[in-house]
């Protein structure tokens, strides 16, 4: 899967967290209008039988009605104080104290009912449209404000909802990043296995051919030793997907070993006046102890990467590539700094990505592998620690001493 699919596939997971919130949201606030126009309409029932009653001289019977058939229906607080707001009437589903003095409890309730108001505006009980008789003070039961409440629950699950398909999106794509690591991985060494065998025989003809020249022999003894390099990279590959065995070692030896392998087989420079030049110097400078604990084999992968991005990077007539080795207590830490082109600021954050590449060949994988070797195998950290277009680069490796 490319980067801008896995980008795809993410806008797609925060979009859908966002319609779904959306959506319960509208809905939760429907039903939250609809449960308060009722308490609205049962109020103003309360309210237009009062007024009813207060209006019709024959209807004193007709309290029973108010009282038992409306007042059972509330369900919200609701509280009635007379014209001049200066007594309550009538109290339902208002908790306070009953313990208290009369004024108190006066004090309190119409404290609630300015609350009340705030919430939804008073209903005038009124005799033939012109003397008001009393007030109705309601305020909201307890459902409508869970309703109204439930929206931060929605964003709060919608956002558990894109964190955790974020999460398992990102989980799926490393699993089957890692999959392919392995396959690809057991696949190459198991193609290499066969060349290298064969090729390994042709080179102990070539030691038993009389007469043994000098050149021959020099030939023979590089061609043994890519043989056996060959054979140590498939080795490395066959080791993808196992956990492999660290023991402790001189960091500062093997950077070294490798170096001199790479100082035959520098490529040429060439200098803007055409003239060829092989000058790239390999420096290793180590303060104080350099052991730590790693995977000899895997270790000396992550190195020739990085010397092959360094050394693919000069575009100098002198190259220069300096190891820095500094004991940090618990940890080695390693810098591997070039004067080659440096990195372009806009791609500095990709240059780990499996597939990214500056170069018109090779897969883009040396040094995503490298950051897995050193945070998967070794438990440290591959990062970049700077760059500067036309100046150069450096990487820091840190691993655990113990």
């Amino acid at each position: 899967m490319n980067k801008f699919g896995s980008q795809k596939i993410k806008i797609a997971i925060i979009v859908s967290g966002v319609l779904i919130a959306i959506i319960v949201l509208i809905y939760t606030q429907t039903l939250a209008q609809k449960t308060q126009k009722r308490e609205r309409d049962i109020a103003g029932l309360y309210a237009k039988s009062m007024e009813y009653l207060a209006n019709d001289e024959n209807s004193s019977g007709e309290y029973g009605f108010i009282f038992d058939q409306i007042i059972p229906q509330i369900d919200f607080p609701i509280i009635a104080t007379d014209r001049e707001q200066k007594e309550i009437i009538l109290t339902k589903n208002v908790e306070y104290d009953t313990t208290l003095s009369k004024l108190e409890q006066n004090e309190i309730l119409f404290r609630k009912a300015k609350e009340m108001d705030e919430i939804n505006a008073p209903i005038i009980v009124s005799y033939k449209d012109s003397i008001i008789l009393n007030y109705v003070h309601y305020g909201q039961s307890g459902l409508v404000t869970e309703l109204k409440l439930l929206p931060v629950f929605e964003v709060i699950i919608a956002g558990i909802f894109v964190f955790l398909g974020y999460i398992g999106f990102s989980y799926i794509k490393k699993n089957e990043q890692s999959n392919i690591w392995v396959g690809l991985s057991r696949e190459t060494a198991h193609q290499l296995g066969t060349p290298l065998s064969s090729l390994l025989g042709w080179t102990e003809m070539l030691r038993n051919i009389e007469p043994q020249t000098e050149d021959l022999k020099e030939v023979t003894n590089e061609i043994s030793n890519d043989l056996e390099k060959l054979s140590k990279i498939a080795g490395r590959f066959s080791k993808i997907g196992s956990q492999p065995k660290l023991e402790t070692d001189n960091v500062s030896n093997v950077i070294r070993k490798v170096s001199e392998y790479f100082e035959k087989r520098i490529p040429s420079l060439v200098a803007a006046d055409g003239s060829v030049s092989k000058k790239v110097l390999i420096r290793i400078n180590s303060n104080g102890d350099s052991e730590a604990k790693i995977n000899k084999d895997l270790f000396e992968w992550v190195i020739e990467n990085l010397l092959k991005n360094a050394l693919d990077a000069m575009e100098r007539t002198h190259g220069e590539v300096i190891f820095n080795i500094a004991d940090n207590g618990n940890d080695l830490i390693i810098d591997v700094a070039d004067n080659g082109k440096g990195i372009d600021a806009k791609y500095k954050k990709d240059v780990f990505r499996p597939g990214y590449s500056t170069k018109t060949r090779g897969w883009g994988l040396g040094l995503s592998l490298s950051k897995r070797i050193i945070e998967d195998y070794h438990k440290g950290k591959l990062l970049l620690l700077d760059s500067t277009y036309g100046k150069g680069t450096t990487f820091r490796i840190k691993l655990l001493k113990n």
